[in-house]
């Protein structure tokens, strides 16, 4: 009989494996088939370390945990942010990377229990345009929103 860690590992296994297929699936433009970071490179590599964190959850023995940890989790934090990963999602495309990843990650932070407005700021701002600094000198084009383009359009 399988014991519930290994049940999840196997499962976590599968999920990543699918993952894994599905991102080497995804479509390429011509140029960018020879690049060694490309559309395909995350995905691949974020199915790597799943897969390889659930053969060591299969490999090393664990303890069994039982309900009790689980019952303790703070799920209705992890529901919203779920939801704010989706809400991220659709208000994407309009508000563009900066607003959009800077809102995301404030409200994040702020759902996760920092609520003074400095630290929000400080750990969110630098963050953002850093990393927006990072991929734009990648030559990797990040859409300002509809939003932007609309008010520069008047």
């Amino acid at each position: 009989m399988f014991s519930k860690s290994t049940i999840g590992a196997i499962l976590f296994l599968l999920t990543f494996a699918g993952y894994a297929w599905m991102a080497a699936e995804i479509p390429l433009d011509f140029w960018s088939q020879q690049e060694v970071f490309n559309a395909r490179t995350m995905p691949l590599l974020v199915a790597a370390a799943g897969i390889v964190i659930s053969l060591l959850l299969l490999i090393v023995p664990s303890v069994d945990s039982g309900w009790e940890e689980i019952k303790a989790y703070r799920w209705r934090d992890t529901l919203f942010l779920v939801g704010l990963m989706s809400l991220y999602g659709l208000v994407l495309e309009y508000l563009g990377f900066l607003l959009a990843t800077t809102a995301f990650l404030a409200a994040a932070y702020w759902i996760l229990g920092e609520h003074r407005p400095t630290r929000l700021a400080l750990a969110t701002l630098p963050l953002v345009v850093g990393f927006w600094i990072l991929v734009s000198s990648l030559g990797i084009y990040l859409d300002p929103g509809e939003l932007y383009h609309a008010m520069m359009a008047n």
